[in-house]
């Protein structure tokens, strides 16, 4: 079973009524999961790339058109929901990269101002924040470029899941080590090396 059948499944348990909806803007389609949430009457929507599934654990980032903005994780029965720290949750909320890594669920996320790198296990969420936009992976390493230190010739480094940040490196390093931040690319434009 693929993993919008699972959501959808799941959101059929939870008493919604989600369906597969096919968008298309300018020649290019995509699925994505809606239902409308009856209490709030707002209609809710989930994009596949936002679904990680790894074993007996699932989570997802939801989105609405209220811009609401919502992490679900379901790991060994146990439920958990998490609302995404944002500056102005209207701007919207970018999901960026869901995984599951080393046991924990890597959440990283574009909002009006920062991107949040949230390393997430056990309902326990560990987060970090940069005021910036540029953003680079390369397997356990994350690399960033902040609006304050654009100039410089130095690359930012985070190890995940640990959140630990490392000696920044030189650009040059960077492109060799295939840490270059970029910019803020959805999913499917994050590079990853396994």
């Amino acid at each position: 079973m693929d993993k919008i059948n699972i959501v959808i499944d799941i959101l059929k348990t939870q008493g919604f009524n989600p369906s597969i909806k096919v968008s298309k803007y300018n020649n290019i389609e995509w699925n994505e999961i809606v239902w409308t949430d009856e209490p709030n009457n707002d209609e809710c929507y989930i994009y596949p790339d936002n679904i990680s599934i790894e074993n007996n654990k699932i989570a997802w980032f939801q989105s609405s058109q209220n811009d609401n903005h919502t992490l679900k994780i379901i790991e060994n029965d146990v439920c958990f929901t998490w609302i995404p720290e944002t500056y102005n949750p209207f701007f919207g909320c970018l999901c960026l990269l869901l995984e599951w890594y080393k046991n924990h669920l890597i959440f990283i996320y574009r909002e009006k101002h920062n991107i949040y790198i949230c390393s997430i296990k056990d309902t326990i969420v560990n987060h970090f924040n940069f005021h910036g936009e540029k953003i680079e992976r390369n397997d356990n390493l994350i690399s960033y470029e902040t609006y304050m230190n654009k100039l410089e010739d130095t690359v930012k480094i985070i190890q995940i899941p640990e959140l630990l940040e490392l000696e920044p490196i030189n650009k040059k390093n960077a492109e060799i080590l295939n840490l270059f931040p970029f910019g803020a690319y959805p999913l499917s434009k994050i590079k990853t090396t396994k």
